[in-house]
């Protein structure tokens, strides 16, 4: 991938009234952001490159025409993008974490003109390895490895006569001894290890992520490496489980005589205090106390973990595996747009720039067992019609509005409300220690966040211009400024950085969060205030007569069938959300484009099983490949069960966390005591459990699981392992 701006060929524009001259695609996707570029990706393998392994059997792919000849069909993929190009170094960055990065591993592992999506993405961006909470002057409160957001692979679920080579992308996760050296801790990522128990640095199973030069520096993730995974609660855990299946416990029972022999006299919330003593100086650099001598509580519960979880002696190392190709990272949002986009271009998908939808108004169908079409009404005054109208278009979705009020009658437009939290955000080279943070200040009523995204790779040389991080910094502001909300010009960037960095520093922020705002390199830079709202309970119409309205078969998936309220009028188009179209969100626990992706990959598949491609013989004669949208409401329906309930459960989990970081800011009571909420979760989990249920969701498990449970026996629909 490069930096150079995409090229792009400028689609026919159609300016005329007249049905007959104005284009039809039977499958539109309306914006081409990242849920919509990774919706057409998906919907690309799944309609015109299905395998055995990946499409659902009734997905049909070849038609027999007159002459007994067999063909391949393929349905047109058409994205229509608001933008006139995807422009380099353009503003934000997200983070990417494993319930999205699944749905690009999919498309790697079956899409043959795309099997590099995944790495490429992995290429552009930058792992985060730890996750730190902190406060505004350096102190540094709890760290996590960022691997605790990953789930165990157990060995016996890998297939070694498999020559799928997939088990390259598992790495060993180590718990370091007390006595490990010192520089061999450094350098240990807390995720993988390159040398096996054996010595042997072959193994494809121990590929270590890239690290940076600055984290012999780094005591507190040198503490998180040596933390039993699942923190105690999970050490004792698999403590208890070893010990009920006739594991050895002498090491046990010594370090359980250490326990109660060393540290009686102290209790587990000092020594939990006492674990982030170590503090950052004004310069950021990181000072270490000795770990040696006495042993902590919190040490010997650690023994007790590692000798139960390995079966072997304390001094021993202990490990398991976890995906690396899914461990989460920060990226440019341009970077992984342009990634997604050379992907569109190898697969055939076609995108059209400069394309801002209007209106979305309904079409009548001609005569009986014709689709309704919808008619799209664009800014530059084109016009295409549609059999299926998927609206992938944002926060200010036009498709929503035609979702929620088809047929164009008096009624108060959806729009998410301002939340009175105005965020700077940007990025600049500066070198800091690795992973993402999250500082908070009393002071300053403000929090922030920052994260890297190019971090020099292993063996290279340390260049201050090898690093990026970014920077997200949140402050509350009443009165609404849309206009303001944009991405500012270098000197208006330049200007209104080193004002904030200027308060920050009379408030006593530590430079290391101030450097990047007065940085030469800063670019990027953008203000946008946070909109919020409950996400929409049904996201589509159309498709009336596809499901069944028998009381009976919706008892199938429980009380979440839901038939659009739309269904009942005969003339509406098909037309379907997915994103922040559907449920707005508010970026605190960085789920929101990953909630898109997973839309993208959970509606692709239901879209597959319910609604294959098909030959048409259209009016002019010509035959056209197009969806057969007969059961389009009852593949909604199961869509709407999964996601609706899915995407607010997260995205509630988002707000609530805003709102204890916009807290920590104004109550300094508030904030000490979810200090020690935080530590207290890290310790006895390994991260904040809040951030689990995002990370760990398999959506083709989910899809499968709900089909299942409607009675299909889904054969093609298998589960990434």
């Amino acid at each position: 991938m490069t930096d150079k701006e995409p090229t792009k060929e400028d689609p026919p524009t159609h300016n005329s009234n007249n049905d007959d001259e104005v284009e039809h695609h039977p499958l539109v996707i309306i914006g081409g952001g990242i849920g919509g570029l990774v919706l057409a990706l998906c919907l690309d393998q799944i309609y015109n490159h299905p395998t055995t392994d990946s499409s659902d059997h009734t997905t049909i792919t070849n038609t027999t025409n007159k002459n007994n000849t067999t063909k391949q069909l393929h349905l047109p993929i058409n994205v229509y993008e608001s933008t006139a190009a995807y422009t380099a170094n353009a503003g934000g960055a997200i983070g990417l974490y494993s319930n999205g990065l699944r749905v690009l591993r999919h498309l790697s592992r079956t899409h043959p003109k795309i099997p590099n999506v995944l790495t490429n993405v992995r290429a552009a961006g930058c792992d985060y390895l730890y996750r730190r909470w902190m406060r505004h002057d350096g102190f540094e409160v709890a760290v996590a490895r960022e691997d605790e957001l990953l789930p165990n692979v157990e060995i016996e679920d890998i297939d070694d006569d498999d020559d799928d080579d997939g088990d390259e992308h598992l790495a060993n996760v180590n718990f370091n001894d007390d006595d490990d050296d010192d520089d061999a801790r450094s350098t240990n990522s807390g995720v993988s290890n390159q040398t096996n128990s054996t010595g042997d640095s072959s193994s494809k199973k121990q590929q270590r992520p890239r690290g940076d030069s600055i984290a012999s520096q780094d005591t507190e993730g040198e503490r998180a490496n040596r933390r039993p995974r699942g923190g105690s609660f999970g050490g004792l855990r698999d403590a208890l489980q070893n010990l009920t299946q006739g594991s050895s416990s002498r090491s046990l029972r010594d370090a359980l005589q250490n326990l109660t022999q060393g540290s009686s006299s102290r209790s587990l919330a000092k020594d939990a205090s006492h674990e982030s003593r170590d503090s950052v100086n004004s310069a950021g650099s990181y000072s270490r106390r000795s770990s040696r001598g006495s042993r902590s509580t919190m040490d010997n519960l650690m023994d007790i973990c590692k000798a139960a979880v390995s079966g072997k002696d304390s001094n021993e190392e202990s490990s398991r595996l976890v995906e690396t190709e899914l461990l989460s990272l920060g990226i440019r949002r341009w970077k992984y747009q342009q990634v997604l986009y050379e992907a569109c271009v190898a697969a055939g998908v076609q995108i059209h720039f400069g394309k801002r939808l209007q209106t979305a108004t309904v079409v009548p169908s001609a005569y009986d067992g014709e689709d309704t079409k919808t008619l799209l009404h664009f800014k530059d005054g084109s016009q295409v019609t549609t059999s299926l109208l998927i609206g992938a278009d944002g926060l200010n979705s036009k498709v929503r509005n035609y979702v929620t009020n088809p047929q164009n009658e008096p009624s108060e437009e959806y729009v998410p409300a301002y939340t009175g939290v105005t965020c700077l955000m940007g990025c600049a080279n500066v070198p800091r220690i690795r992973g993402i943070c999250f500082p908070s200040s009393a002071t300053s009523k403000c929090h922030a966040c920052y994260y890297p995204t190019r971090a020099p790779r292993e063996g290279t040389d340390d260049n201050p211009d090898d690093y990026e991080q970014v920077f997200q910094i949140y402050f509350p502001s009443p009165i609404e400024r849309p206009d303001t909300w944009r991405t500012l010009t270098p000197q208006e960037a330049k200007e209104e950085c080193r004002e904030l960095a200027k308060k920050l520093r009379e408030d006593g922020w530590d430079e290391q969060f101030l450097k990047p705002l007065e940085h030469p390199t800063l670019t990027g830079v953008l203000r946008v205030g946070l909109r919020a709202r409950e996400g929409l309970d049904s996201w589509h119409v159309g498709g009336c007569g596809g499901g069944s309205d028998n009381v009976e078969d919706k008892g199938a998936i429980d009380d979440s069938w839901r038939v659009s309220r739309h269904n009942d009028k005969d003339n509406v188009g098909c037309a379907v959300l997915l994103g922040d179209a559907a449920h707005p969100p508010v970026p605190y626990i960085g789920q929101g484009a990953m909630m898109a992706m997973e839309d993208a990959g959970t509606l692709s598949m239901l879209l597959g099983h319910y609604c294959p491609i098909t030959a048409k013989l259209e009016s002019n004669g010509e035959e056209a490949t197009v969806p057969d949208l007969s059961k389009f409401s009852k593949a909604m329906s199961v869509y709407e069960s999964i996601r609706v309930s899915r995407t607010k459960a997260i995205l509630g989990s988002s707000v609530k966390l805003g709102k204890t970081q916009q807290k920590r800011a104004e109550s300094k009571l508030y904030n000490a005591w979810r200090e020690m909420s935080i530590k207290a979760q890290v310790w006895a989990y390994g991260t904040l459990p809040v951030m689990r249920p995002g990370a760990a969701f398999d959506y083709r498990s989910k899809v499968e699981e709900t089909l299942l449970a409607e009675g299909n026996e889904c054969r093609g629909v298998q589960v990434d392992v």
